[in-house]
């Protein structure tokens, strides 16, 4: 029975992965694919979905959607290019900006399922 859970659970991160990445490889701006994606991280854990839909949302699509791999090749082509400073305000800016929007995302999550509760 185990195993047929651990199966179900790769194969829901998986069909996630798919349109994530899918979606991603049409965004040529890895600092917007990030941002939202942890909007959309941060609304699905504020609605606290079953666990297949986390396996799905969290897990597969943004998952795959946000790319710290692609933040650091960012960061570091301003790095090779001499641009030290604007390497570290695009850190900083991420981090500040993905933990606002992750904050943001819960919140309307969160009052998304109040709203469907009290119907």
């Amino acid at each position: 029975m185990k195993d047929i859970l651990l199966r179900n659970q790769v194969l829901l991160v998986c069909l996630g992965a798919i349109p994530g990445a899918l979606l991603r490889s049409q965004l040529d701006n890895s600092f917007f694919a990030n941002i939202l994606g942890v909007f959309l991280l941060g609304l699905i854990c504020g609605m606290n979905l079953n666990s297949r839909a986390h396996f799905f949302w969290i897990l597969g699509f943004c998952g795959s959607f946000t790319t710290f791999s692609s933040w650091m090749v960012d960061t570091f082509a301003l790095i090779n290019a001499g641009f030290l400073f604007r390497a570290i305000v695009f850190i900083g800016l991420t981090l500040i900006a993905g933990f606002l929007s992750l904050s943001l995302g819960f919140l309307l999550g969160k009052t998304i399922k109040q709203l469907f509760l009290s119907l």
